[in-house]
């Protein structure tokens, strides 16, 4: 028999989760679909590039707004990041897995 937490979910087991992310006025806001939530980080503009963006920090706040709704363990989340199309990159640009 496998222990299933409230939300259905196996204990223990890692939760991956899509998380859109675009620039917006020097922030990059990582929207999560399937808890219809949202949080930013700040963006800072560099060199070549349109923008950079630490990838842990907008991890760690993607991971924290889960964690925060949904009560899962911040350590058992996972994110797949992407930037949506039209702001930032091309669609589907993985920023952090």
């Amino acid at each position: 028999m496998e222990l299933v937490d409230g939300r259905g979910a196996l204990r223990g087991a890692t939760r991956t989760f899509e998380v859109v992310a675009w620039l917006s006025e020097r922030r990059l806001v990582l929207y999560v679909p399937e808890i219809e939530a949202a949080t930013s980080v700040t963006a800072r503009i560099v060199g070549g590039t349109p923008f950079d963006v630490a990838s842990a920090e907008a991890d760690a706040a993607a991971r924290s707004l889960i964690a925060d709704l949904t009560g899962l363990d911040e350590g058992r989340i996972r994110c797949d990041i992407r930037l949506r199309p039209g702001r930032g990159g091309p669609d589907g640009v993985v920023l952090m897995s």
